[in-house]
């Protein structure tokens, strides 16, 4: 190859790195944007441990906030344990929905909504729907990084 189709590739290659970063870049802007608090129309947070623990620092909480901003339906969950990373998913939906219309079940790993000491929370399925009609159904695992950890513990 000649001193011009390298520098020639060489520069190519260099810009489609810089297109991918800046790709990756946006992505994550658009997915961690933050959402205007006026527009919350649904909180609800559980503890999944307060009755097990001695002290209110022990206390883990799950939480699941759900907006309507114009034509998007936009759902967070958070915890103040490292254990669970940060969800956020948007939905496409232009009618208005309100509390009636949002479902949020709590279960545990193994499927129970009666949770125990030993078989505590850990799922949140939410259920979105309008006029009794179910447009978006998902389950959101806050256990996630802990069952990696465990796995990674396990693996070494």
């Amino acid at each position: 190859m000649n001193k011009k189709n390298t520098i020639f590739l060489l520069v190519t290659v260099l810009l489609f790195l810089i297109i991918l970063c800046l790709f990756v870049f946006y992505r994550n802007t658009i997915k961690n944007a933050n959402v205007k608090e006026d527009n919350l129309i649904y909180e609800e947070t559980v503890s999944p441990n307060e009755d097990y623990v001695s002290s209110d620092e022990e206390k883990v909480y799950y939480t699941i906030k759900i907006y309507k901003d114009n034509d998007k339906i936009i759902v967070k969950s958070s915890s103040n344990t490292p254990f669970t990373e940060e969800l956020q998913y948007e939905i496409k939906y232009e009618q208005e929905i309100n509390t009636n219309d949002i479902k949020v079940e709590w279960t545990t790993l193994m499927g129970n909504t009666n949770y125990t000491e030993k078989d505590q929370i850990a799922i949140a399925v939410v259920t979105l729907s309008h006029n009794g009609e179910i447009f978006s159904q998902r389950k959101i695992s806050f256990v996630n990084n802990a069952i990696d950890i465990i796995i990674d513990t396990i693996n070494k």
